[in-house]
């Protein structure tokens, strides 16, 4: 039996999506109170705990259905011989969509999502998920008679018909013929005009959403502009190429163990000609010519053999953005390939808890020679210098005496070209004194200096206009402004060296350390969050994260990639920046 277990790859929960509710095992006794149906395939130790057969397909389904009755409402019938979804499954594929939509949802303002998904199954799990838990519209197809009168009977039993329709399809059809189709687009749009209808109060006007709806729908320009009329399409596709790979996956590794679950299916849900990549294959080339339609593309990947093949097909069709992710649930990991030819949605910013996890933070250690005092918080004082002069944003999410972590984000390259803007700064200053000869840190020092005088200067003068602007106002009437215009505030605050106590004694900051980290905790916190992703806001070129600890005598700063368009390389450049103002500073 401890053969058996060591066998077993390791259970995958702590990796599961942050929002999936399954996270935490449901309570099988619980279930087995309430529902007869679940008891009947449960068994029972000395210690009163409850145990299922995960090898007998009737329990399976037990367990699906009731689980679908206690946690969302939704009743569900599964025919026998078809496949038994499992929901962490479902929902870390649905709950990755969320995530996707949230990166649409910036630059397209729309009230309901209508989603496609790809042969729904007996269960049409993801649908009536979707519609339930996150509002959706969803277009479905089916190509088997017995499960797609099975999804309509479900559909039917839950009183979804008005946010969900189910097409019949031939068995080679995926993406083109549905979403072209005529009577499709009729169908989802009257869905849509449904909803509307239910929420529009009475008297009330359309909803610019509603008289967009109708222009797509009277105008077939309208509906090959950029305004898309799907928001995503979903597919959990045919894994094996024939039956003899379904029976030769478990022994395609060695001591992987037998699988702690029966599988389910008939052969036309588990089997294509070519396999699953065949499959992605034809739905990678119809996207391209429905590009106008479909915002994200979407499939699920179930063998990580296959990644490297789809990744190739993908390139051949040149989208503006692709991403994978991993689902992990119990002891088994599945694959997400999401794409889209819309140049303003960057999918790789939806990380997966795993691929965080793997990621390497780059580090730098903090000399005891080049700081006053060796605290964190006298080197996070420098740090945060650091960061103010790059102009990034800043927001600290712990802050103890021996570790201070912050979430930071980049909208401009500020870390390049660090070396020829020195090398301007000493030519300026040579121009100014030809014949004197002097370091870089007096050239930099004279430039401060300079730059501060300009300042005050500068200031000065601001003073006395502004007293001039305050007499012109005081003799306007008070409900007109001087321009005319509401002045508003800029997109987003940056850290100042003031702001985080930089310039303190030494003394000063090893008295009061829990002070300096309230009070910059404070300061950062105050900064509003910019409307990145916004039409014309700024766009996030780089996020990542900032460790500063201190372990066994030695403080060590690390970096941590997140995600944005810089990639590790400009993370990379950033941590060089730090290592040479370390080395030779100049700010």
């Amino acid at each position: 039996m401890a053969a058996k277990e060591k066998g077993r790859p390791p259970k995958l929960n702590q990796f599961m999506h942050p929002r999936n509710p399954y996270r935490t095992p449901p309570s099988f006794k619980k279930l087995a109170m309430q529902y007869p149906e679940f008891r009947a395939h449960c068994t029972y130790d000395l210690s009163g705990k409850v145990h299922l057969d995960f090898k007998n397909c009737d329990a399976l389904r037990a367990l699906t259905t009731c689980l679908l009755d206690q946690d969302f409402g939704l009743k569900v019938d599964i025919p026998d011989g078809r496949l038994v979804p499992t929901l962490p499954l479902r929902l870390n594929y649905l709950l990755w969509l969320e995530d996707l939509m949230t990166l649409s949802a910036k630059t397209d303002q729309k009230c309901t999502r209508i989603g496609v998904d790809v042969g729904t199954g007996s269960a049409c799990i993801y649908p009536l998920l979707a519609a339930k838990q996150f509002g959706w519209s969803m277009l479905c197809t089916e190509a088997d008679e017995v499960n797609y009168e099975s999804a309509v009977n479900n559909v039917k039993k839950n009183s979804m018909q008005d946010e969900i329709f189910i097409k019949k399809v031939q068995e080679n059809i995926i993406l083109k013929d549905v979403l072209d189709d005529k009577t499709s687009l009729a169908e989802i749009t009257a869905l849509q005009a449904k909803e509307e209808s239910v929420d529009k109060p009475q008297g009330s006007q359309d909803s610019p959403c509603k008289a967009e709806m109708e222009h797509e729908t009277n105008d077939k320009k309208g509906m090959e502009s950029s305004n898309y009329i799907f928001d995503f399409t979903m597919c959990n596709p045919p894994f094996f190429g024939s039956e003899e790979d379904s029976h030769t996956m478990n022994k395609s590794k060695k001591d992987r163990g037998e699988p702690v679950s029966v599988p389910t299916g008939a052969v036309q849900e588990i089997v294509t000609s070519g396999g699953e990549v065949a499959f992605i294959t034809q739905m990678i080339e119809e996207s391209s010519h429905l590009k106008d339609k479909v915002r994200i593309f979407t499939t699920l990947i179930g063998t990580k053999a296959d990644i490297k093949k789809v990744k190739q097909v993908l390139a051949t069709v040149s989208p503006a953005h692709s991403s994978f992710t991993e689902f992990c649930q119990g002891r088994t990991m599945r694959w997400g390939l999401a794409w889209t030819f819309d140049p303003k949605l960057q999918l790789n910013q939806i990380v997966s808890k795993k691929q965080m996890t793997n990621t390497k933070p780059m580090v730098m250690l903090m000399p005891r020679s080049l700081l006053n005092a060796y605290s964190v918080p006298a080197a996070w004082r420098m740090v945060a210098k650091w960061l103010h002069f790059l102009k990034v944003k800043v927001r600290v999410f712990k802050n103890t005496k021996y570790f201070v972590g912050a979430h930071v984000r980049a909208y401009k390259p500020t870390w390049l070209h660090q070396r020829r803007k020195k090398r301007e700064l000493d030519r300026r200053n040579k121009a100014v004194n030809p014949n004197e000869e002097f370091s870089v840190e007096e050239a930099t020092e004279k430039h401060q200096s300079h730059k501060r005088s300009k300042d005050e200067s500068e200031e000065g003068q601001e003073e006395s206009t502004h007293e001039r602007k305050k007499q012109r106002v005081f003799s306007e009437p008070l409900n007109q402004s001087t321009n005319g215009s509401e002045e508003k505030p800029t997109p987003y605050q940056m850290i100042s060296p003031n702001d985080s106590g930089i310039g303190n004694s030494p003394d000063k900051e090893i008295c009061s350390n829990s002070e300096f980290l309230k009070q910059i905790s404070e300061k950062l916190h105050k900064q509003k969050e910019p409307h990145v992703h916004q039409a014309g806001g700024l766009e996030c070129i780089l996020r990542f994260n900032v460790h500063l600890k201190q372990t066994g005598g030695l403080i060590s700063l690390e970096l941590t990639y997140l995600g944005g368009s810089a990639g590790k390389n400009g993370l990379a450049q950033i941590l060089l920046f730090m290592r040479n103002q370390l080395t030779n500073p100049t700010i």
